[in-house]
């Protein structure tokens, strides 16, 4: 323990082994989401699955199939990349900082560049080979200090407002159904308005093209709304996560040292059982891909390390079309 105090300083740096424990675990929990979300949004790209191996549909069983293998190979890559940057963060900068996937930049690789279910004009194996490639460069540009250089160059508000930005695009992930409580949902004429209805009164929100018009065949997303059905504010889930949100204010108020953790872990217990309007092992409550069955079968073995032979080597030597796309990974990293 004396080794672990001197290595990381920590009595030059006022604090103690146990504060230290308490905030990398408020730290882990705080951002165990994104081994849910990061997987969820990568997924939805489609990543290395053909339609035409499933009959050329990417809503036939076998494709819903393979997005979720693909899903899963994520959450394994996902963990890996966290405990290896958090790892090198820690050992060698001596900085108590944890590192994760980028939120933002998954979302644009996704439906932005590569399309939801490979429906953009760029294909999955030229869009990650344009993150390898902007991965290269940067790591040149912070190995000789051009980085530091670069950013200077660009203007100071631009630099505030990025950063801020990019949190408000994740408050507003939270705030949705997909990655969060369901507070916010879509709207025809505003495009967002409140919500928290339940899964029975949600209405999905469909691109009305031709095929949709003269074939009916829609392509629905995660968007929806809780206007036609109505039921605001009724969704169990919504009010759960509410509660949860006002029990670690309440706690921080009392100063308790604990309060992102008791909170974090209140919300995510109360969902594993079973039988109730927050389990998130019933379909009628979440509608995420997968049985509710399959995902209690999946939580039960508690430890399983998929493989990753669907996810590496995705790569292509077609770099048309990807130039913006490129640009806006370096720019936000």
């Amino acid at each position: 323990m004396e080794a672990v105090k001197k290595f990381f300083k920590l009595e030059e740096r006022g604090t103690t082994v146990m504060t230290e424990f308490r905030g990398g675990l408020a730290t882990f929990l705080s951002m165990a989401y994104i081994l849910a979300v990061n997987p969820r949004i990568l997924a939805d790209s489609g990543g290395p699955c053909d339609p035409a191996d499933y009959g050329d549909s990417i809503f036939s069983p076998g494709y819903e199939e393979c997005m979720e293998d693909v899903k899963r190979q994520m959450i394994t890559a996902t963990a890996l990349v966290s405990i290896f940057g958090t790892l090198l963060m820690g050992l060698t900068a001596n900085l108590p900082i944890a590192l994760s996937t980028g939120m933002g930049m998954n979302a644009y690789f996704t439906y932005d560049v590569v399309g939801w279910r490979g429906g953009g004009d760029i294909a999955y194996s030229q869009a990650m080979s344009a993150v390898a490639v902007e991965g290269a460069i940067f790591f040149i540009l912070a190995i000789t200090g051009a980085r530091g250089a670069i950013v200077k160059l660009i203007p100071e508000p631009v630099r505030y407002a990025t950063p801020a930005g990019i949190g408000f695009f994740l408050a507003h992930l939270g705030l949705q159904t997909a990655e969060g409580i369901g507070v916010v949902v879509g709207d025809i004429a505003t495009a967002v308005t409140l919500g928290g209805c339940p899964l029975e009164n949600r209405t999905p929100m469909v691109a009305y093209d031709d095929a949709c018009a003269n074939l009916g065949i829609c392509v629905t997303s995660d968007n929806y709304t809780c206007d036609v059905e109505k039921g605001k504010m009724t969704g169990a889930t919504t009010w759960i996560g509410i509660v949860g949100g006002l029990l670690m204010v309440i706690l921080m108020a009392y100063r308790v040292k604990s309060a992102f953790i008791v909170g974090i872990v209140f919300v995510t217990v109360i969902s594993w059982f079973k039988g109730t309007d927050v389990s998130y092992f019933e379909d009628d409550v979440y509608d995420i891909g997968g049985s509710g069955e399959s995902r209690y079968e999946y939580f039960k073995q508690v430890v399983k390390i998929e493989p990753l032979d669907m996810i590496t080597g995705e790569y292509s030597s077609d770099f048309g079309g990807v130039a913006t796309a490129l640009f806006t990974f370096l720019y936000v990293d």
